[in-house]
């Protein structure tokens, strides 16, 4: 995780950035999870990664996790979001 303390990979990051109320994140993680275990294409450790690229797709312009920031799809306002761009602030200055 981009905050090197908290387990996870980036997809782990940019779910806590989905708008809490946003109705089509519970909708994508449904999805994910109904696909039957023998039909999945992915492993179990990739499940939050296919959750987040199902939500992604939904999209008015369906774009990768860096895209959808800028196009504001994804919440920048919060905690570890914050958190992270000081840490990076801090480090190139």
């Amino acid at each position: 995780m981009p905050d090197n303390k908290s387990p996870g990979e980036l997809e782990n990051f940019v779910s806590e950035m989905i708008p809490d109320d946003d109705p089509i994140w519970p909708r994508s993680q449904s999805y994910i999870d109904d696909i039957p275990e023998s039909d999945r294409k992915f492993t179990e450790k990739k499940i939050l990664r296919a959750k987040v690229h199902a939500w992604l797709a939904t999209r008015r312009d369906p774009r990768p996790m860096g895209t959808a920031i800028r196009a504001r799809d994804l919440h920048i306002d919060g905690t570890l979001s914050t958190t992270f761009a000081k840490w990076l602030r801090q480090l190139f200055e």
